[in-house]
């Protein structure tokens, strides 16, 4: 991994998900948490990885011998742009943000990972005027981070599993860091959306959304987002050749089930007043 120069495996232009008005979103490589569930599990390693869509191959040989494969049965996840060739490919969407009071959200992976490359990023946008939107885990080295913060104008604060242990066993990393980190980010003043993937099983638990409501009352959240599971992401895992988690269901779940759960969240929160938006 170069901090300096991390892979991107995705540019998505013409967002309308990533936060207000028409985005760009950048998709950088590597995350420090393993999700299982994770849709975009190419985000996961920091290195360069290559997905392979039988249904596409015709079996020409050409990645054998080394060449193209002209009908994208292989697509390789990573690609490494300088910060100077970033710049220009978001500023060429720049009369989009301006129209719809859009602008770039940097997601990932973990964005908040590449604090240098981003510092070679930000700025330039904030001179250009862009809103700048950051999707994070919340596993990041906040006093690096905290040189990015007056260019960044909304945060997208995933929270997951609360229970410590459980949190290391599936996601590989405790969740002191993040749960002080986000601590740390509302005492900045930060415009910050906290979101809840409705995961069944590990995060969509009765357990799990009660500590979850006990933490958000304790910090006074009065607003947060739920984003709810689709196993897309397990068919990518076997594109990648790497195995499926067989504790996720095969279908999503449906809206009533991902109701009943936004409104137990709701129940247990009780004495506060949180506007809920579900995606």
């Amino acid at each position: 991994m170069n901090p300096s120069l991390p892979l991107i495996f995705d540019i998505a232009r013409g967002s309308f998900e990533d936060g207000p008005g028409v985005r760009t979103t950048v998709f950088l490589k590597g995350c420090p948490l393993s999700c299982p569930w994770c849709h975009n599990p190419e985000s996961q390693s920091y290195q360069a990885q290559t997905l392979f869509y039988p249904e596409a191959c015709i079996d020409c040989k050409n990645c054998k011998n080394g060449k193209p494969c002209f009908t994208l049965a292989r697509r390789t996840a990573g690609i490494s742009y300088t910060p100077e060739d970033l710049i220009r490919i978001l500023l060429e969407d720049k009369p989009f943000y301006d129209n719809s009071n859009g602008g770039v959200t940097f997601s990932g992976g973990e964005a908040l990972g590449f604090p240098h490359y981003l510092s070679k990023v930000m700025p330039v946008l904030k001179d250009h005027h862009i809103h700048i939107a950051v999707q994070t885990c919340g596993y990041f080295d906040f006093e690096t981070v905290s040189t990015l913060l007056p260019c960044i104008d909304l945060i997208y604060f995933d929270f997951k599993i609360m229970d410590a242990d459980t949190h290391e066993a599936w996601l590989g990393k405790p969740n002191r860091l993040i749960l002080d980190n986000f601590a740390r980010l509302l005492r900045s003043d930060m415009d910050i959306v906290p979101r809840i993937p409705l995961i069944p099983g590990f995060v969509a638990t009765r357990d799990n959304l009660d500590h979850l409501a006990r933490f958000f009352s304790h910090h006074r959240i009065r607003h947060c987002e739920f984003l709810y599971y689709h196993p897309g992401g397990q068919e990518k895992r076997v594109r990648l050749n790497k195995s499926t988690c067989q504790s996720l269901p095969v279908t999503p779940p449906t809206e009533p089930e991902n109701m009943a759960w936004i409104e137990y969240f709701k129940d247990r929160i009780s004495s506060h007043s949180i506007k809920n938006q579900a995606h």
